[in-house]
C-alpha cells in the first residue's frame, strides 16, 4: 500500500474538496465564513495528528531507515530528518538538524519511541490523513484571501486603486491669479473692459456647464460601483455636495438617505447611472478643470462687477437696461450688483 500513494494527486484532490465545497456560494459573507470554517476544521485535524504522525515518521526514519522512504511518508529528506532528530533531543538548529546517530535504533530507544508492527503502514496512513488536512488548510487560506476581498467588494463594486487628489486650492489659485493679472494689465476703457469680463464670465460658464456633467458622471461611477472610498476630496467638493450628487443621480430628494453601501451597485444600475472604466484616472482631471473654471468664473464675474460700478456711475450714466443688453443678461442681474442685499 505504502508504496502507491501520489501525493501530488492527494494534496490537489484535497484542494479540489475545498473548491467544490465553496463553489456553490454565491454570498460573499457566507462564502467567507464557510472558508474560515474549513480553515479552522483542517487546523484542528492538523493539530490532532501531528504528534502521532511526527512520532511515527521518527520511528521509520531510526527503526526502518531505507531509501527515499521519505517519499512515502509524502514529505523531503529534511523534513524527515528534523522530525527524527526532534525526537530524540532538542535541536539547536531547525534548518540544519545534526547527523544521524551512530546507531538509529538505539536512539530510538533511549528515546522511548515505540517501534510497533507494520510501523511503516501506520506511519503511510497517518501521513496521508496529515497532507490531506494540510492541503483543505492551504486551499481555505487561498480562498479566504479571496473571499475577504469579496466581502469588501460585495454588492459588485469593482476594486480601483486610491485616486489621485489634487491641490484644489493651488489650482484656483493659479487660476485666480491668471485672469486678475490679465485684466490687471490690460489698456482699455471701461466700456472694453466691461465687454472682456462678460465674455469671460459666459467663457467660464460654457466650460462648467460642459465639465460638470462629466465630473458628476465619473463621482457617481466610482461612488456606486468601486471600492474608492472619499472621493469627493478627487472631485473638489463636500461630503454633503458629493451626497446631493448620488441624490440627484438616483432620483432622490435632497432629504432621503441613499442606499446602504452593498445596496448601491444595484440601486445606481437600476437609476441607470452608467460604470465608466477610467473614471479613476479621470475624475482627478475633469474636476481640476472644473474648478479651475469656476475660479476663473468667479475672479471674471467680480471684474464685471466693478465695471457695472464704474459705467452706471457718472460721468457714463448707463442705466441698468443698457448695461443688461451689453452684457447679454437679464436686468435682473444688474440689479442685484448694483443694489446688492
Amino acid at each position: 500500500m505504502s508504496s502507491t500513494i501520489d501525493y501530488d494527486k492527494l494534496r490537489a484532490d484535497a484542494a479540489d474538496e475545498v473548491e467544490r465545497e465553496l463553489a456553490g456560494i454565491n454570498d460573499p459573507f457566507q462564502r467567507r465564513a464557510h472558508a474560515e470554517e474549513l480553515r479552522d476544521q483542517a487546523y484542528m485535524e492538523l493539530a490532532s495528528l501531528k504528534s502521532e504522525r511526527d512520532q511515527l515518521v521518527a520511528a521509520v526514519a531510526l527503526y526502518e531507515p531505507a531509501e527515499n522512504v521519505h517519499k512515502l511518508l509524502g514529505i523531503t529528506y529534511n523534513q524527515m530528518k528534523r522530525i527524527a532528530s526532534a525526537a530524540v533531543g532538542p535541536l539547536k538548529d531547525i534548518h540544519t538538524p545534526p547527523p544521524w546517530p551512530k546507531d538509529r535504533a538505539k536512539a530510538a530507544q533511549k528515546a522511548g519511541i515505540p517501534h510497533p508492527d507494520g510501523l511503516l503502514d501506520q506511519a503511510v496512513t497517518l501521513a496521508v490523513r496529515y497532507e490531506e488536512a494540510e492541503a483543505r488548510r492551504n486551499a481555505a487560506l487561498t480562498h479566504l484571501e479571496a473571499a475577504h476581498e469579496a466581502v469588501r467588494t460585495a454588492g459588485g463594486r469593482v476594486r480601483v486603486a486610491a485616486v489621485e487628489r489634487p491641490d484644489f486650492d493651488e489650482i484656483r489659485r493659479k487660476a485666480t491669479e491668471e485672469i486678475r493679472a490679465e485684466f490687471a494689465t490690460l489698456a482699455a476703457g471701461p466700456e472694453e473692459r466691461l465687454r472682456l469680463a462678460a465674455e469671460a464670465v459666459d467663457q467660464a460658464e460654457e466650460e462648467k456647464a460642459a465639465l460638470l456633467p462629466e465630473r458628476d458622471e465619473a463621482l457617481n461611477s466610482l461612488a456606486f460601483y468601486t471600492t474608492a472610498r472619499a472621493v469627493y476630496d478627487s472631485a473638489g467638493i463636500s461630503r454633503q455636495g458629493m451626497k446631493r450628487v448620488q441624490q440627484r443621480a438616483l432620483g432622490l430628494s435632497r432629504d432621503a438617505n441613499l442606499p446602504t453601501r452593498p445596496d448601491q451597485p444595484e440601486a445606481a444600475r437600476a437609476a441607470g447611472v452608467p460604470f465608466l472604466k477610467e473614471a479613476a484616472e479621470e475624475l482627478p482631471q475633469i474636476a481640476a478643470a472644473y474648478e479651475a473654471a469656476e475660479a476663473r468664473h468667479t475672479a471674471a464675474v467680480e471684474i464685471r462687477d466693478a465695471a457695472i460700478m464704474v459705467l452706471i456711475a457718472e460721468p457714463y450714466g448707463w442705466g441698468y437696461t443698457r448695461i443688461a443688453e451689453f452684457i447679454d443678461r437679464d436686468v435682473s442681474v444688474v440689479h442685484r450688483v448694483v443694489n446688492p442685499r
